[in-house]
């Protein structure tokens, strides 16, 4: 009995201490509950405060909203509580987005991408969402839980940038770069191009801002021709050349509708200025595959242009691979000029009319190759497009300089207006003037015929060389940018008149005409004049008696070798 007594006790004092150890654990654990709770909350409140959080039901049911989705739905949490989460569908979202999201979910995976919402209002919004599954112990879905980040400034801009980066400026259209990714994905394509002719004329007679007026109404002009026709895009690729590229077109039809489209252009009258314009088009058109689509109509459009033709469609029986081929011999022929010390300048003297002997010479590039000294002709647009023609240039200018520093006389050289705007060779140029100290023998001749479009870097050029002495000349005046504001702006020394006008003298009255004009401007406003192409003694007879001031031509001499100029 005091045995039983005895157990009674030891058992009542274990479990009276097995009870305060149960109570401290509770309490412990409580403790540890409410801390994490106390946590949770908090994580709760952080999200609730940074980002716009929903949940559903497996049927897209809402169930939860905070306040940050209310605010950018416009929605009240009445009135979305209970409904579809579809409630804030887009229209324009595709139906694929939606159907990728749920077979992700579904599978208890997290889906994450960019949603536009619709609000309330009916306007739209764009969100950074992360939706995922939420399990219960048996790893069955029970709900679904969406965070979003309202990114709305963040997808115009992507899109602003996007429009900048595939539209070209003045006109609004898709530009070369949308081109080549829309030819990457087409099928069964054809391409045109449609280039503007002579349009650098348009520019120097009524300027710049009238010349894009002329652009802007002719891409109007074909974009309204192909519009309305889903099997049609129309790109402005770039200045004044825009491009049209078909897909599923038939090739006969297509060339038709290029071709009726070209006489359309031409006939049609574009206004500038209160007056009516026309302009004329060059077109090229290719059937190639994709990757050589836009390349072969660009050969086309040079061989077009050269032939003078109003429309060339690609062929491999063209002969333009052999054109390629030679632009190789050529790049590599001009590596090995440059190697070799081999280019060099030529020198055609310049005739005074007036004290009847040769005054100053032009410096023309000259490629010696196994003894042959080649014209520019044949090599220099293939320096252009190998970057070797700075090389080239700075060649000219250093060795130019050298052969004046040795005579008595003045000497042109060429610049284009890609040279003067380009500043590896205007330092050149300057560091030149600098360690031959002959800049008042210098003459530097405008050669580029495609106009001048950055005045102000053009005329503080000018204005920089003149401080050394230098002079400046227009070459080929009478075609390209033959504007006589030009001549005043620039403050040019000499006028070259145009080769072809020189050799219209004795035969057409309109040359004479427009030299006269040219020669009488020139002698009003103190610029002398010199004429290109005199080849014989009856030209240089009549270029005398007008009045132009200089002669330069096969007659006076053909151009020679820099160290027969020291003999002279």
């Amino acid at each position: 009995m005091i045995g039983l007594i005895s157990l009674v006790g030891y058992l009542l004092r274990y479990l009276k201490q097995m009870n305060i150890k149960l109570e401290r654990e509770v309490i412990d654990k409580t403790q540890s509950l409410n801390k994490n709770i106390a946590y949770f909350e908090s994580y709760k409140l952080a999200l609730d405060r940074s980002a716009s959080v929903s949940r559903t039901d497996k049927r897209g049911i809402i169930t939860y909203v905070n306040d940050i989705f209310c605010s950018n739905s416009g929605y009240s949490k009445e009135e979305l509580i209970g409904k579809n989460h579809n409630i804030l569908r887009s229209p324009h979202m595709q139906d694929d987005i939606f159907k990728e999201m749920w077979t992700t979910i579904r599978a208890n995976k997290t889906w994450r991408g960019f949603l536009e919402n619709r609000k309330k209002d009916g306007s739209f919004y764009w969100v950074d969402a992360a939706i995922t599954p939420i399990l219960d112990e048996n790893g069955n879905i029970v709900e679904y839980i969406a965070i979003r980040h309202e990114v709305t400034q963040i997808i115009q801009q992507r899109k602003e940038l996007e429009i900048i980066a595939t539209t070209t400026a003045l006109t609004g259209y898709k530009n070369r770069f949308q081109l080549l990714k829309d030819i990457s994905s087409s099928k069964n394509a054809s391409l045109a191009i449609l280039d503007m002719d002579n349009f650098s004329q348009i520019n120097d007679f009524y300027g710049h801002s009238l010349g894009d007026s002329i652009i802007i109404q002719a891409a109007n002009f074909i974009f309204s021709s192909v519009e309305h026709d889903s099997r049609y895009r129309f790109y402005h690729s770039q200045g004044d050349e825009f491009v049209i590229l078909a897909n599923g077109v038939e090739r006969e039809a297509f060339i038709n509708f290029i071709q009726a489209l070209v006489e359309k252009i031409i006939a049609q009258a574009f206004l500038l200025d209160n007056e009516s314009v026309h302009i004329s088009i060059t077109a090229s058109i290719s059937f190639e595959a994709p990757l050589m689509l836009l390349k072969t109509a660009d050969m086309a459009m040079r061989l077009a242009k050269k032939d003078k033709k109003e429309l060339i469609v690609y062929s491999s029986n063209l002969g333009l691979e052999k054109i390629y081929e030679n632009n190789l011999l050529w790049a590599h022929k001009i590596q090995k000029a440059l190697i070799l010390d081999t280019i060099i300048p030529f020198f055609q003297p310049i005739y005074d009319n007036h004290q009847q002997t040769v005054v100053k010479y032009e410096a023309l590039v000259r490629l010696i190759d196994d003894g042959v000294a080649i014209s520019p002709f044949f090599f220099l647009e293939v320096a252009k497009k190998t970057k070797q023609y700075n090389a080239i240039t700075k060649i000219m200018i250093q060795k130019s300089f050298e052969v004046i520093s040795k005579n008595k006389y003045e000497v042109s050289i060429n610049l284009t207006i890609e040279d003067i705007l380009n500043k590896e060779i205007q330092i050149y140029i300057f560091e030149m003037l600098e360690q031959y100290g002959n800049g008042h023998r210098v003459i530097f001749e405008i050669v580029e015929s495609e106009g001048i479009l950055n005045f102000k870097e053009v005329m503080y050029f000018i204005a920089s060389i003149k401080r050394y002495g230098c002079r400046i000349a227009i070459d080929d005046f009478g075609t390209g940018y033959s504007n006589f504001e030009y001549l005043l702006k620039l403050k040019v020394d000499f006028i070259k008149i145009d080769g072809s006008l020189i050799k219209g003298l004795l035969t057409e009255n309109g040359s004479e005409y427009i030299v006269g004009i040219i020669v009488d401007f020139a002698q009003k406003i103190g610029i002398k004049t010199i004429a290109e192409f005199v080849e014989n003694e009856a030209l240089q007879t009549k270029v005398k008696a007008m009045g132009i001031d200089f002669s330069q031509g096969y007659f006076h001499g053909k151009p020679r070798e820099s160290l027969i100029i020291d003999d002279i």
